[in-house]
């Protein structure tokens, strides 16, 4: 008998079920009316009204059995899953969950409670979050002609309903997503549980702990937990290099700042929280914003010093853009000379491992080629250290501005592979931004759970040098939406971006990140001063956590076996694409994947080839 029927049918059934069930410790409260309790990975979405998912049981999920959830990790990785939580017709009030110390032995590792303070990550192990759900009505839009986020219509997954994304932390305020918290009937609630490894003092083996649910302060549920700790470590250095827009203006209201020296602590929370994750923030790109977050170049402000410990812990970013998305400087040659003058030598001198450019223009039209060539020239004609200033572009290589741009930054779609090679062979980078099915998965909330998780691995199998999201913090609206001139309502509208019919319409686009306070809509406000994460945010991690065991496994002399995984895997992406995506929307296909390499990491090195006879 399910734990699900059990709790449905009543107080008697629930004694039987508490006799009998592997998991459940003792009966449940009728109050509480949970009608049931299952785990799912990461990687797949589950609506808050679909009561009825096949995920429950079979072979498409990976984590868990009926009984007991398991999972695997190497040390320095953050693995996480979904529990779900099923609501009766009569709701359920004052639901918590706790996780206890998993431990192997004398090793451990901390579990959910005490709940850590906000911004902190000093002895993190085990988050947990509610899962946040917006409705989504209409598709994010496509226009093959015009754009939009689906180059051709076979491609847009046309998800619709009520779809999990933003993640509230349990500390936050109850009522908001905090714990505890009350589950409307006949829906779904899904806490996000995340899980690190320390890097030291976690050797391997299986470490083992206790899921335990309560409703009205009585045990409902009590389940298993199994974490296999792999023998090997995930480095604190990324193989996938990532670049992520923020805005300070659309950050600094919702906190009730004001854009200067009282935001930058603030700032540095999504810079940390953003490092956790394994992702590279940029900004404005102000010479007072590399002044007041010079620790997150160096290093210093990823220290437990600085109440920081995880992934890249002592690791600096790993790029800074000079004037995002148009140039500050006077517009005449003398000062290009001089503040090139001036970036470059801060960057020699205090940051010489660190990628920099100037972010020239914007996705510029026909009419300013003509204003690119001559700005560019007055950097790479400068006679001072200014001209190793390089100039980047979001546009693809084109013959008129060769010469002129060093990095340039295209989308998917316009992303051919012959200009491409054009272009490296001068010496050029060519970079990547935005996502569009079916070249690549798009950054959607109507979009499978998988999407993100794939930008890396396609960024892996295509060479793709860096990968930049626009924003992340899209919170209020550019000039070029309709209206332009209302803050967005981000935990009750999805659609965040909106610039009229002929360009597409996009739900949840440029908001990675959440705001956990907001003052613009108060009774939206989560009580907590800092950034909230999305989903999209954590699958991203987990895309970058799988290339650092694609690296690991190609180090240790698989390479030939990570590249076949990934033609099968990603059989047409990029320039290669058809109609449709070619990867498969399972994340357990992933989750099987990334076994294999842990496989290949810890199997021995291939015999060399045998010399050819003479």
């Amino acid at each position: 008998m399910s734990m699900g029927r059990a709790l449905q049918a009543g107080v008697i059934l629930a004694l039987v079920v508490a006799l009998v069930s592997p998991f459940a410790s003792r009966a449940a409260s009728p109050t509480t009316a949970l009608r049931d309790i299952w785990a799912v990975d990461d990687g797949e979405k589950i609506f808050r009204d679909n009561l009825n998912s096949s995920l429950k049981s079979g072979e498409n999920n990976t984590v868990w059995d009926g009984r007991r959830v398991r999972l695997f990790a190497a040390r320095n990785e953050v693995v996480a899953f979904q529990l779900i939580l099923e609501a009766g017709g009569d709701g359920a009030r004052q639901v918590n969950v706790t996780i206890s110390d998993l431990t192997n032995g004398e090793a451990r590792i901390r579990g959910s409670h005490p709940l850590p303070e906000p911004n902190s990550y000093l002895g993190v192990g085990v988050e947990l979050f509610t899962e946040h759900y917006l409705h989504v009505t209409t598709p994010s839009y496509n226009d093959p002609e015009e754009g939009g986020f689906y180059w051709t219509a076979a491609a847009n997954p046309r998800l619709t309903g009520w779809i999990p994304d933003a993640l509230i932390p349990f500390s936050a305020a109850p009522g908001r997503g905090g714990a505890p918290f009350d589950i409307a009937p006949n829906t779904n609630q899904g806490i996000w549980a995340d899980i690190y490894v320390p890097r030291t003092d976690c050797p391997a083996g299986l470490y083992t702990g206790r899921i335990v649910v309560t409703g009205e302060g009585q045990q409902v549920a009590d389940i298993p937990l199994e974490l296999e700790v792999l023998d090997f470590a995930l480095p604190d250095e990324n193989h996938y290099r990532s670049m992520i827009y923020y805005s300070t203006e659309k950050i600094a209201p919702r906190h009730g700042l004001s854009e200067g020296p009282a935001l930058w602590p603030m700032i540095l929370n999504y810079h940390r929280m953003a490092h956790r994750h394994r992702l590279d923030l940029i900004g404005g790109g102000t010479w007072e914003e590399l002044q007041a977050l010079q620790g997150t170049l160096s290093g210093a402000a990823y220290t437990r010093a600085d109440g920081y410990q995880g992934p890249g812990e002592g690791v600096g970013n790993s790029l800074f853009s000079v004037n995002t998305y148009g140039v500050d400087f006077p517009d005449d040659e003398a000062s290009y000379r001089a503040e090139s003058d001036r970036w470059v030598t801060w960057f020699q001198e205090h940051a010489p491992g660190v990628e920099y450019f100037l972010y020239l223009t914007d996705e510029p039209r026909r009419d300013r080629m003509d204003w690119i060539v001559e700005r560019a020239g007055w950097i790479h004609n400068n006679p001072g250290p200014g001209r190793e200033l390089p100039v980047l572009v979001t546009t693809a290589p084109r013959d008129s501005l060769a010469g002129s741009v060093d990095i340039w930054c295209t989308q998917a779609g316009w992303y051919p592979r012959d200009h491409v090679q054009e272009a490296e062979a001068r010496g050029d980078r060519v970079w990547l931004y935005a996502g569009h099915r079916p070249e690549t998965p798009a950054d959607m909330i109507d979009e499978y759970g998988i999407a993100l998780r794939l930008k890396p691995w396609i960024g892996h199998r295509c060479n793709i040098p860096r990968w930049f999201t626009w924003e992340s913090t899209h919170w209020f609206p550019n000039e070029n939406e309709q209206p332009n001139d209302q803050p967005k309502n981000v935990f009750v509208e999805p659609v965040t971006f909106d610039p009229g019919e002929a360009s597409g319409r996009g739900n949840g686009d440029g908001t990675l990140f959440y705001p956990g306070q907001d003052q613009v809509f108060p009774d939206q406000d989560r009580g907590y001063p800092g950034p909230l994460a999305s989903i999209r945010l954590k699958m991203y991690r987990r895309g970058v956590q799988d290339v650092e065991y694609m690296w690991l496994a190609e180090q240790a002399g698989h390479s030939e076996e990570v590249t076949a995984m990934l033609s099968e895997l990603l059989p047409a992406v990029m320039w290669e694409a058809g109609e449709y995506p070619s990867w498969s929307n399972r994340n357990a296909v992933y989750e099987r994947a990334r076994r294999q390499l842990a496989g290949l990491i810890t199997a021995e090195p291939p015999a060399p080839a045998a010399p050819s006879a003479p």
